[in-house]
């Protein structure tokens, strides 16, 4: 069982347990809520359909109270050997295809995969494809238009919602570069709890985001965000599991079910983005810090008509709900996992930088943890989940200073 597949296996555990661990479960005690989820068929990531025992589930809970997310990660034996049909990209393929044209047929689906060479036909059979599609809801009958009914979060921090919009095209360096605004807001308090201009949407700046505020304000219970590759991805998955958030994706094909955030965003254009000359700022730094002045004096400030308060003063009224970690607590969960061979020259590649690593770890496996919005050092991890190394940037030049240690000739025998 590779490192994905065990991640993989720890987060579905966490998925199951996430509401007792952020207090969100409605039954009447957490083991009468043990006892639902074992009463129902679960889908395994290996495609299979599961159940557990209210006992097994506890054993999970208390596990990741103990030792975090860590504690869910399977060991020695256990699921061992569970096959997957296609890769990462495989799927984040589907998503897309399915997202662009609702009606498509399966057999079409798998041709553009074969086609665009994401899958082998001698190794993924078109009913592997059906059954994925099928599983995760996207078939065209499973898509069909649901009851919608307006919605509100309890208490500040419940639920955050994520999205990204096109912000303006800005020039630096002579070059008109398009700028994207990743946001999140408080579905309680309607407070922007961060919003910033990049120039991708991708998904180290999505958890840059998220990161920040959280440190602000506090971890929120649930995520509710998207399909998109930015929101979707492992990495992610094991930061909210590590925090204890539920992360949540929408129903594909249903904007509208992130209603809060896509009014601020329009709110957003309408009021500042749309009214501004963005001739006039050069860099990223220019154009982030006087949106900020903006979001500060006329959002978080200002009477919200829904709410009939500020968000700022609406998020305060739940001040004593908020859990909080300190800031090395939240650094650690948003490291980066990933495992590595070590080559014969004692090094490591990671985002297509060489690390160097202790001599004794030639040829073996390692488990790397690291800033991946800041790739100056990296951790290496035991099994016992300890840091045992910090590694560093190759520097080839430095290394051909050092001196070597000199052969004694006079201890080797004379070769007769």
């Amino acid at each position: 069982m590779n490192n994905k597949e065990i991640q993989e296996i720890g987060l579905f555990r966490f998925s199951l347990i996430a509401p007792v661990v952020n207090g969100t479960y409605e039954a009447c005690s957490k083991m009468q809520y043990y006892r639902n989820i074992a009463a129902k068929t679960h889908t395994h990531p290996n495609g299979k359909k599961v159940k557990y025992s209210s006992g097994t589930i506890k054993g999970w809970y208390l596990a990741y109270m103990k030792k975090g997310i860590d504690g869910l990660l399977p060991k020695g034996r256990n699921d061992a050997g569970l096959p997957r049909s296609f890769s990462e990209e495989a799927i984040d393929k589907i998503h897309d295809i399915k997202e662009k044209y609702p009606y498509i047929t399966t057999k079409m689906v798998y041709q553009k995969l074969v086609e665009d060479k994401y899958i082998k036909a001698s190794e993924v059979s078109l009913s592997s494809v059906y059954r994925y599609i099928r599983d995760n809801n996207l078939k065209r009958n499973q898509m069909a238009p649901v009851e919608r009914r307006a919605y509100e979060m309890e208490h500040s921090n419940d639920c955050w919602q994520g999205d990204t919009s096109y912000g303006p095209k800005i020039i630096i360096n002579g070059k008109k570069v398009q700028t994207y605004l990743i946001s999140l807001i408080d579905d309680k308090s309607r407070l922007v709890t961060h919003a910033e201009f990049f120039l991708n949407d991708n998904a180290i700046n999505l958890q840059i985001v998220l990161k920040k505020a959280i440190k602000k304000y506090g971890i929120p219970k649930k995520l509710f965000v998207d399909n998109g590759k930015p929101y979707k991805n492992t990495q992610l998955n094991l930061i909210c599991a590590s925090l204890g958030i539920a992360l949540i994706h929408a129903r594909p094909y249903s904007g509208a079910s992130k209603g809060k955030i896509e009014r601020l965003f329009r709110t957003l254009k309408d009021g500042y983005i749309n009214c501004v000359d963005w001739n006039v700022y050069s860099s990223l730094e220019h154009l982030n810090s006087k949106f900020n002045n903006h979001l500060n004096k006329e959002y978080q400030n200002k009477v919200h008509s829904s709410i009939k308060s500020t968000p700022k003063n609406r998020y305060l009224e739940d001040s004593e709900l908020i859990r909080y970690k300190t800031e090395e607590e939240i650094e650690a969960c948003f490291l980066h996992r990933v495992t590595r061979k070590v080559r014969n020259d004692a090094t490591i590649k990671l985002n297509n930088i060489y690390f160097e690593v202790p001599q004794k770890y030639i040829r073996q496996r390692i488990n790397i943890r690291y800033h991946a919005d800041s790739l100056t050092e990296a951790y290496i991890f035991n099994e016992k989940n300890e840091n045992t190394d910090t590694i560093y940037p190759l520097k080839k030049i430095d290394n051909s200073n050092i001196k070597r240690n000199s052969i004694d000739y006079t201890q080797i025998l004379e070769v007769k």
